[in-house]
């Protein structure tokens, strides 16, 4: 088993490198060569030289294509629920348009959230729209939902290897925390081990976004409405920080899939 990542110096790829006592493959003067013996973990790319093509590959670029795109991942979550008949489970997305005459109508009640970047991660190219505000330009909108919580379920091979909640920093000053966009620089880090659970449903839906798209393991963001009773599914990363239980959760799962 070996890895391939995004980039060469991606902090969790080398981790989990350390962790499973694995070699990293490098982009430049690789003497790599592929077959089908081999398992190679894709950390994050959508394209893969054509040597670790060869090779059994963990997350295939064409998955990791869609969950790299944040409008592409809503319409294929959209294109599965379509297809399941009545009582299946569907994953559930908050309501998304690249329309801008559906955004001057949910402002007319409703918060939206602007996604500028269809790439972005930390938070990059978010806008919140308020009630009555200008629209600003994005290729993705996203109706936004209230939450009480929010989650990173990290899923590998159909199981829960670790939960995350976003909690606030408190030595973070409430003038700067946003509660709306919660990410490290508005004031919030990842909490575990607080005796905090997520509804059951929480997992569910990380599991089956996962599944839908193609991925054999990724890390989930979802927000809970306790008021519907209702997960929402946001993106998936597959290139996610990995330190701590988390690191553990994958390297003994991985260490399972490489057998």
């Amino acid at each position: 088993m070996q890895i391939y990542a995004y980039k060469e110096g991606s902090q969790g790829a080398k981790a989990l490198a350390q962790g499973l006592g694995i070699k990293r493959i490098k982009h430049v003067g690789s003497k790599f060569k592929g077959s089908q013996r081999k398992l190679v973990i894709n950390w994050g790319c959508s394209e893969l030289p054509p040597e670790v093509m060869k090779c059994r590959v963990v997350n295939s670029t064409d998955a990791v294509k869609v969950a790299s795109n944040k409008l592409s991942f809503f319409r294929r979550m959209c294109e599965y629920n379509e297809e399941q008949p009545v009582g299946q489970a569907r994953v559930s997305i908050p309501d998304f348009t690249a329309d801008k005459n559906v955004v001057a109508q949910w402002l007319g009640e409703h918060k939206v959230v602007a996604r500028q970047k269809l790439q972005g991660h930390s938070g990059e190219g978010i806008v919140v729209l308020d009630v009555g505000d200008r629209i600003v330009d994005a290729p993705l909108y996203v109706k936004y939902v209230p939450k009480q919580s929010e989650w990173r379920i990290h899923v590998l091979d159909g199981v829960v290897v670790d939960i995350q909640r976003k909690a606030r920093n408190r030595e973070v000053a409430d003038e700067n925390v946003n509660w709306a966009v919660r990410n490290h620089a508005n004031g919030f880090v990842y909490a575990r081990n607080e005796g905090v659970a997520p509804p059951a449903m929480v997992e569910e839906q990380a599991i089956l976004a996962v599944q839908v798209c193609g991925l054999d393991f990724g890390a989930v963001d979802i927000i809970y409405n306790d008021y519907r009773k209702l997960a929402y599914v946001l993106e998936i990363n597959t290139a996610p920080g990995l330190t701590g239980s988390t690191l553990d959760g994958y390297v003994e799962r991985f260490n399972v899939l490489g057998g």
